[in-house]
């Protein structure tokens, strides 16, 4: 008897953990509540920052997304901090911060997140 109890409870647990996956390309039943990015801010030349923010969506291999107007033009800002104030002014809210070593220099990323208005 305790055998069937068990069996029946490992079939049964296992039943309910493939339905709480989500395949991928459909959307989840549950409902968001918030959105995150990462920002990566490089200098250049110029001393001034442009920034690339990834908000989950597929990226080319050569080039980064970079922040652009609607113009279509690469957007500058005096440092990382002048975009993160820009951002925090859209909703977005520091969560974490970070660096990675690319090329020899240490490159700060910075994750963010926005609640989902409903």
């Amino acid at each position: 008897m305790k055998k069937i109890l068990v069996a029946s409870a490992l079939a049964l647990g296992t039943l309910s953990a493939t339905y709480a996956q989500t395949p991928e390309g459909i959307p989840a039943t549950n409902k968001r509540t918030e959105e995150y990015c990462q920002l990566k801010a490089r200098q250049k030349i110029n001393g001034r920052y442009v920034v690339s923010i990834d908000y989950g969506q597929q990226q080319k291999l050569v080039s980064e997304n970079l922040f652009r107007d609607a113009s279509g033009k690469a957007v500058e800002f005096r440092s990382a901090i002048d975009a993160l104030n820009w951002l925090n002014g859209q909703g977005w809210e520091l969560m974490s911060t970070f660096v990675l070593v690319e090329d020899g220099d240490g490159v700060a990323y910075y994750v963010l997140r926005r609640r989902i208005q409903a």
